[in-house]
């Protein structure tokens, strides 16, 4: 999923990517280590939309995009035309309960035998909703621990399988198509977005102590944060994080990075990705209002 992100930071920076690899294929970076997305839902779902946007319109792969709620619109950055190309290869399913969710998870396998394409991206918005949300309030924390293991397992079961088929079907074709494009295209990554009941009230450092997070961090190697910064010049900034031991940024993959990027929601609803030097921990806060991402 990493070199998918890089991407989409390389398309939406206005400033040069470092510690990070943009371009698919390079080693720098762990395709197969899944991505938790945590922070404000406000942020969280342009950026998932913008990851299955720039999959389908740059690696040509096929997304399917998990959630328990419509998706009203798209960034404004993916309009038009573009929009239309890109929404051929992204598949928006919308199961309402764990069950359903699980249910279109496990069907996939089904898929194989069909001569459509594969899906190289799966992601699934809004997990929380799915195993501590209003629909699932009789569960005990232990139950709710056991959904979230039992969605990421399978998840990350139905990637390695399609990861091998899709592999498969790669060797069978032309043997003098671009090995870098077929590396990518034959590689199924998983990014999910989960959102704590108490985000905005203990920081990031609470993150760490969340018994469903380590859950799912156990699959999902790759963490991706947001914090409010309070002081700059733009009311809405943000800190955007990644870290984990899936990002392998240095190339040797011994020890864990901190990548960091300022966020900045334009007027016009578009989010601007620029990357900075490391942050003292200090000048950060965590987001204590949630601010609203117009996407068009």
């Amino acid at each position: 999923m990493v070199d998918i992100l890089g991407l989409v930071l390389r398309q939406f920076s206005s400033g040069s990517i470092t510690g990070v690899c943009t371009q698919p294929g390079t080693g720098l970076c762990a395709p197969e280590s899944g991505a938790l997305v945590t922070g404000d839902r406000g942020f969280s779902r342009p950026l998932l939309l913008l990851s299955a946007l720039t999959a389908a319109s740059e690696l040509a792969v096929k997304v399917l995009y998990f959630t328990p709620s419509q998706i009203q619109s798209l960034p404004i950055s993916f309009q038009g035309a573009r929009r239309a190309e890109c929404l051929k290869k992204i598949r928006f399913v919308y199961p309402k309960t764990l069950e359903e969710l699980l249910e279109d998870v496990a069907s996939l396998h089904e898929l194989v035998p069909q001569s459509g394409s594969l899906p190289s991206l799966l992601i699934v918005d809004g997990l929380e909703q799915y195993v501590c949300g209003p629909a699932a309030q009789d569960r005990t924390p232990q139950e709710a621990q056991s959904a979230a293991a039992h969605v990421v397992a399978l998840l990350h079961d139905t990637a390695a399988f399609l990861t091998q088929k899709l592999g498969a079907r790669a060797e069978n074709q032309d043997q003098n198509q671009n090995q870098t494009q077929d590396q990518v295209q034959s590689q199924c990554r998983v990014i999910v977005s989960f959102q704590p009941e108490w985000e905005g009230q203990g920081g990031c450092p609470a993150l760490v102590s969340d018994p469903i997070l380590s859950v799912l961090e156990r699959y999902l190697q790759v963490r991706c944060t947001t914090e409010k910064v309070r002081r700059g010049e733009e009311p809405n900034e943000w800190l955007f994080c990644l870290t984990g031991p899936g990002l392998q940024a240095d190339g040797d993959g011994k020890s864990e990075e901190r990548l960091q990027w300022r966020v900045v929601l334009k007027s016009n609803g578009t989010l601007d990705f620029c990357p900075i030097s490391r942050v003292k921990e200090d000048t950060l806060e965590t987001l204590q209002n949630p601010v609203e991402v117009k996407d068009d």
